[in-house]
């Protein structure tokens, strides 16, 4: 029987792990451009490039997770939507759905409505389907299982931003027919690194400034 609360707790769970992703993404991005002083510099360090490989890492991994096909794969949009299409619903699913008769909102009222909500999810993952093979043998070869001769191309930082943005889609999606709630994926600003190489140029600048007095370039 499946049950609100476990479709509460399967939600809730790939939502952590979208949050996950656009953190890094997000991350990944503006580790891409220059906006302070020295950054070129700062970003030297080797910290920044192992960080970088790290958020790639996570995002492969995490996309892999959303979006593989295989069973193992506990909390997929694929295993959501085999559990939505052909398990038998209990009792608060059924009385969800019965509630949601009474409002003009787009809530699923039946189970064909549900089987519809998957339909639609299915076509949206389908129009990327090669993209997702990619960043699924990418995780298998490279990042999960080191092959010595892995068989699969590179996806790029824009690919992987489609990739996100369609997580955040589905998800919401599916979340808002059944729950009539989203989830402000973009609002990650917590967790930005921005702050950091701010704080990191302007350490450089005090440091330089140090610099030239010590060498008498400016009197006291």
């Amino acid at each position: 029987m499946l049950e609100t609360k476990q479709l509460k707790d399967f939600l809730e769970d790939q939502s952590n792990l979208i949050v996950d992703l656009n953190i890094s993404l997000g991350n990944m991005r503006r580790l891409m451009i220059e906006k302070y002083d020295f950054e070129d510099q700062i970003k030297k360090y080797g910290f920044f490039k192992h960080h970088i490989y790290q958020l790639k890492f996570i995002s492969i991994i995490q996309l892999s997770k959303l979006f593989s096909s295989k069973k193992n794969e506990e909390r997929s949009f694929y295993k959501l939507c085999n559990k939505l299409e052909t398990s038998e619903y209990g009792l608060t699913l059924r009385s969800l759905m019965e509630d949601n008769k009474n409002k003009l909102t787009e809530e699923v009222k039946s189970k064909s409505d549900i089987v519809s909500l998957v339909a639609e999810v299915r076509i949206l993952i389908n129009t990327h389907k090669e993209l997702i093979s990619r960043v699924v043998s990418l995780r298998d070869q490279v990042y999960a299982h080191i092959d010595n001769s892995p068989r699969t191309q590179s996806v790029s930082l824009d690919e992987m931003k489609v990739l996100v943005e369609l997580a955040n889609k589905i998800h919401n999606l599916i979340r808002f027919r059944i729950f009539f709630w989203q989830t402000m994926f973009d609002h990650v600003r917590d967790w930005s690194i921005d702050p950091i190489l701010w704080q990191m140029s302007e350490l450089k600048k005090i440091d330089l400034e140090e610099l030239r007095k010590k060498k008498g370039f400016i009197s006291e």
